[in-house]
């Protein structure tokens, strides 16, 4: 059912000292103009957050009875406030004002409709359909609300209902909406607006990626949010927003995995999310989560990347699944042939090879189409096509054996961080995502093993980082007085070597480096 008329209750909110000083100046200003100013209300996302115990309000919502863009000049000027003119055709305005401890921003909007209560009715859900009106001189901090359709009730019962079954036609954006705020409320959905969901998600194609990208990406930030993904992807919304994902339903894999790629997908996105919220004895592991929360354009974090890194880290799998037949009983050499992906291949030997570097030009492909950053692009390139170096390194060093084990280890991880930087450390964690994620018959029963390796990986990374810190031993002056080299690639292979000696710890003295530097020279002239 949308939101009714309910039965009226006496609920009020006080507002912030601030906040309340700010409006009562507005609505001061608001009346002293000739023209009858018409009524004010707070409305929306204001109101609800009140409610649920938000004790600071940096972004207000007004509803005007009449057109607003002049008076609220005027108050941008009086109150020597940003104001810019947002929808000139719906006479919406905006003003930034600077208030102890932020920057309030105060949206001005006519009536959506001839009253407010019509107006409400033309919101999205019910905790949104809130308002609180402002009458001059707004003497008191307390004030109550107008809840003509239900809203406080929904918010105690933590639900999202939606006002009217037209919302998302709308503005079929508020599907996504629906799910930043379940995502970051912890609300559920009432049936109703999960049928309208799925009747109306086919609207996203004609909503601008950008707005996609920002919503689908608030969602990304919560710590479950593959919970979140596996609704929109049961309503048919992530098919809309991630068509490239949903191409992955129904592609078997082989006998390392025991899903289709499109729910190991998701699946390994759940154990991401599950190793950040698992304590560590790693002492690096605050410089770790320290890195994941820093933004790596706008808003947008690392974590966030990452998440959506471990949505596309297959994507090439369907396009390069190929069958290696087994011989005949004729000895006929086996041979490669392309596979849809339904059933099981009884004849031969599913693999995919490539689909990491297929995965790093999808990613390139989506990161533009969703308007994402050059940085951004380049990180889920990087995130995609390295995703199974981790295993792979720890593969080979179990092939070895023992011998010289560590030199060889801190070699190879030295090489990998050389290329990817401190992103090797969450491209670690999340290839430990993946393993956790196939369990078919052939996978070895080695998880502890493959968890420490991968532990080994981060500790390696910031011990090796804090080796580098020191300066270098010897320059490319040393390099031309004491061994009489010229520039060129000897001398840059040089140098490179003995950087690496120097942050893997196996040179660290001057002495120590022209040794090193000698047993180099000599070799090259053998």
């Amino acid at each position: 059912m949308t939101g009714q008329p309910v039965a009226p209750e006496a609920v009020t909110v006080c507002l912030p000292d601030p906040v309340h000083h700010l409006l009562a100046e507005i609505l001061s200003l608001f009346h002293k103009q000739k023209d009858e100013p018409g009524d004010l209300w707070i409305v929306g996302g204001t109101i609800r957050d009140l409610l649920l115990g938000k004790g600071q309000v940096f972004d207000l919502d007004l509803a005007v009875s009449r057109s607003p863009i002049g008076p609220a000049q005027r108050v941008a000027r009086s109150k020597d406030a940003g104001f810019v003119v947002l929808d000139k055709e719906r006479e919406v305005a905006r003003i930034v004002k600077a208030l102890e401890g932020g920057v309030v921003t105060v949206d001005f909007a006519r009536y959506r409709a001839p009253t407010i209560e019509e107006d409400l009715r033309d919101r999205d859900f019910t905790i949104n359909a809130l308002a609180i009106k402002l009458a001059w001189p707004l003497l008191t901090r307390n004030l109550e609300v107008y809840d003509p359709l239900g809203g406080v009730v929904d918010l105690r019962a933590g639900r999202l209902r939606p006002c009217a079954d037209h919302l998302f036609r709308e503005d079929p954006l508020r599907i996504l909406r629906a799910f930043r705020f379940g995502a970051t409320l912890g609300f559920t959905f009432v049936p109703e607006l999960e049928t309208l969901m799925t009747r109306d998600a086919h609207l996203l194609k004609a909503v601008s990626r950008e707005r996609i990208r920002d919503e689908f990406f608030k969602v990304l930030g919560v710590p479950d949010s593959h919970r979140w993904l596996r609704r929109m992807a049961d309503l048919g919304v992530l098919r809309e927003v991630l068509p490239e994902l949903e191409a992955a339903r129904g592609v078997s894999q082989n006998d390392w995995h025991h899903l289709d790629v499109f729910d190991h997908t998701l699946l390994t996105l759940e154990k991401f999310e599950e190793l950040l919220g698992r304590p560590s004895a790693s002492p690096y592991w605050a410089k770790v989560q320290g890195y994941l929360g820093e933004p790596i354009s706008g808003t947008r974090t690392f974590l966030e990347a990452f998440k959506f890194g471990c949505l596309l880290h297959d994507l090439g799998k369907p396009s390069c699944r190929r069958v290696i037949e087994t011989p005949g009983r004729d000895g006929a050499p086996a041979q490669a042939r392309s596979a849809g992906g339904e059933g099981t291949d009884a004849s031969g030997r599913v693999v995919f090879h490539g689909h990491e570097t297929e995965g790093a030009r999808l990613a390139k492909t989506i990161g533009e189409h969703l308007r994402l950053s050059v940085a951004e692009i380049q990180f889920l390139q990087k995130v995609v096509k390295n995703h199974m170096r981790p295993g792979v390194i720890l593969q080979e060093l179990e092939q070895r054996g023992p011998g010289n084990l560590d030199n060889e280890r801190n070699r190879l991880l030295f090489r990998f961080f050389a290329e990817t930087g401190r992103d090797g450390v969450g491209i670690a964690l999340m290839s430990l995502a993946d393993r956790l994620s196939a369990r078919g018959q052939q996978q070895p029963d080695d998880l502890d093993r493959f968890a420490a390796g991968i532990a080994g990986f981060i500790d390696s990374f910031y011990q090796q980082t804090e080796n580098a810190r020191f300066p270098p031993l010897l320059t490319g002056t040393d390099l031309i007085t004491q061994f009489r080299l010229q520039p060129g690639p000897l001398f840059k292979e040089i140098l490179a070597g003995l950087k690496e000696a120097q942050a893997l710890g196996t040179v660290q003295t001057r002495e120590q480096a022209l040794e090193f530097v000698s047993h180099l020279v000599a070799e090259r002239k053998t």
